[in-house]
């Protein structure tokens, strides 16, 4: 029962992915975040060994994993972030194809985070023994016996599992097929979406020009160098957000179309740029600016 529990809820992870792929590149961007929340909760309860009518919120069951080192500090900081995401899609019906971006190759990454690290360590635990449910009302008033006879249950249970610890080679063989359909959606979702590698390349060749030019300018005049940095113009690339802060959660200042110039001030990190706005510095994704012909 256990191994048919496992099969079946890795389809569903599959299946999960496949689907959020197949709708972002539909630009069902909405659906596609609906389904990476929906996709994630299935891996949460799969490691927390937690069922469906289980009344404590993902939220909950999220940080009990990191507080209880079931997951590392990146996957609960991802866990949450498409938990996020996932809600605003289903609550505020937010439709962004930033967001849902995101939340898909957070999703992809966390699918193989869970393949390679959690499932593994997850097999070699013991598996959680739920009691059993009496529906006879004087049953449950011999509560003693009854408890007894579920510990008894419990220790034939994991006795029998020490003493055939055997690989199951049918459902070896349909993890190592998962993996390789895991790894061919991911080629071709990356084969889709416009890499944010090349994007930041291109900043990287663009930072590195502009500080060679600063330099080569401080020796003849210190204060020609700001003004060297601050010149440099972006042009936007898809309808973008500008943000108080390098998160989802900042404050929205303005909406930019297509085409519009921005002051490039410099590189927060790999997902976020600062640029010069209204006499101070907001925030803009990396991957929907680029320099100016």
């Amino acid at each position: 029962m256990a191994n048919s529990t496992n099969n079946t809820a890795w389809q569903q992870i599959q299946n999960g992915v496949y689907d959020t792929q197949k709708l972002l590149a539909a630009q069902e961007y909405n659906l596609s975040m609906i389904k990476a929340k929906q996709t994630l909760e299935i891996i949460i309860k799969q490691l927390s060994g937690r069922d469906d009518d289980d009344e404590q919120s993902i939220t909950d069951i999220i940080d009990s994993l990191y507080t209880s080192n079931v997951i590392s500090y990146d996957s609960f900081e991802h866990y949450h972030k498409i938990r996020s995401i996932g809600n605003k899609a289903i609550l505020e019906n937010n439709n962004e194809e930033f967001n849902a971006t995101f939340a898909c190759q957070l999703l992809s990454e966390e699918v193989q985070t869970f393949i390679n690290e959690y499932a593994p360590r997850k097999t070699r635990v013991s598996p959680v023994v739920t009691p059993i449910r009496n529906d006879n009302s004087q049953k449950r008033t011999s509560g003693t016996s009854t408890e007894g006879t579920q510990r008894k249950r419990v220790v034939k249970k994991s006795s029998k599992n020490k003493k055939k610890p055997t690989v199951n080679t049918a459902d070896l063989t349909k993890v190592i097929i998962g993996f390789v359909i895991l790894i061919v959606l991911i080629l071709l979702f990356r084969s889709l979406v416009p890499s944010k590698k090349k994007t930041n390349a291109t900043n990287t060749t663009t930072t590195t020009a502009v500080s060679s030019d600063s330099t080569d300018t401080s020796e003849t005049s210190a204060e020609t160098a700001p003004e060297t940095a601050a010149s440099v113009k972006y042009v936007t690339t898809a309808k973008l957000h500008v943000r108080s802060s390098p998160s989802l959660d900042g404050d929205i200042l303005a909406t930019l179309n297509v085409g519009v110039s921005v002051d490039y001030a410099g590189e927060h990190d790999s997902t976020w740029s600062i640029i010069n706005y209204n006499g101070g510095q907001a925030y803009v994704a990396t991957a929907y600016i680029k320099p100016a012909q």
